[in-house]
């Protein structure tokens, strides 16, 4: 069953919200500087879980969408037809068993200890109460329905795009390896999953994998990890039924569990201690309605660019993913 969002708030004139932000800040300053202190103290879990739980509903009380405890409605953001397309077409997602933290909202974790799940096969929260979080968004290049910059020329035409991206707070490449472990490691990283629907029905998805997209997980999908796209007779020679990743959907989502490299996969159980995320518990956030938001302004994702700043914000059939 849907749900609807709560009528939102007045907002506050211009200049009325100084003082208000001010103390904003201040409090979530000294929450902060509690989850801090508590930390280098070693105190007990549960104190770190409550500390990082009142931060975050002060942040969602401060937002100006409305709060930030409930699903925002995807058909606010895109009418029913498509909302109900967008859930239909969420993908089944499969980490490896070396998972690295789970997909949260950036507005209220941004740090690797609110968003590390419970050692379970489904992963249903993070230990400091943080909800598994996709933030949606949709192209649509039907008739006359895209407005620039979006592109909806060429091989564009007529197709409606959903994308799902997920934030993870750190992403580590090569962990485990020794001597390079740390070269493979960055704070921040944004992951997407592209569901293409065409004119005839077909329906198409590819995974972002390091600085391109691929499909299936093989040696094939080299050229556009890198963000190359190939000559599409010579990316079919070695195997590549489509130069920019694309291929059938599957409805499954396969990410490592250290960098969160995707590819696509059958939405089958997890297999040799692989986590699934609890599709029933993850909250679909249109990041069109939020990217401007009070808690969005000030992210900051270095050395990551943020999904509003890539070439696939506007252009989704882009080769490579920055």
């Amino acid at each position: 069953m849907c749900r609807k969002r709560a009528a939102r708030k007045p907002q506050p004139a211009a200049g009325d919200g100084g003082q208000a932000t001010l103390e904003w800040v201040g409090v979530v300053f000294l929450v902060a500087a509690l989850i801090a202190v508590s930390g280098y103290l070693g105190a007990a879990a549960p104190v770190a879980k409550f500390a990082h739980g009142l931060t975050r509903s002060l942040l969602c009380a401060a937002s100006l969408q409305g709060g930030c405890g409930v699903d925002p409605a995807l058909e606010d953001a895109y009418g029913p037809d498509v909302a109900k397309l967008v859930r239909r077409y969420l993908p089944r997602v499969l980490f490896g068993a070396d998972l690295l933290g789970m997909p949260v909202d950036y507005r209220t974790c941004r740090s690797p200890a609110c968003a590390d799940p419970p050692p379970s096969p489904l992963v249903t929260g993070s230990t400091a109460g943080e909800p598994p979080t996709l933030f949606t968004r949709v192209i649509d290049c039907r008739a006359g329905r895209a407005a620039p910059p979006v592109r909806c020329d060429g091989i564009r035409q007529g197709n409606l795009y959903f994308q799902y991206w997920a934030y993870y707070p750190e992403s580590a490449s090569l962990r485990g390896v020794p001597v390079l472990e740390e070269q493979g490691y960055h704070a921040h990283d944004w992951e997407v999953l592209q569901v293409r629907i065409q004119p005839g029905g077909r329906v198409s998805q590819r995974a972002s994998s390091h600085r391109g997209f691929n499909h299936t997980r093989s040696v094939a999908n080299w050229p556009s990890d890198s963000g190359l796209a190939l000559p599409p007779g010579l990316s079919r020679k070695i195997g590549r039924p489509d130069p920019k990743g694309w291929g059938p959907w599957f409805g499954g989502w396969q990410v490592a569990g250290g960098s969160h490299a995707g590819n696509v996969s059958a939405p089958a159980l997890p297999t040799r201690g692989g986590r699934l995320l609890a599709g029933h518990r993850t909250r679909l956030v249109p990041i069109e309605s939020v990217r401007s938001d009070a808690l969005s302004r000030p992210a900051r994702f270095d050395p990551v660019t943020p999904p509003w700043l890539k070439q696939g914000w506007s252009d989704p059939e882009t080769a490579g993913t920055g």
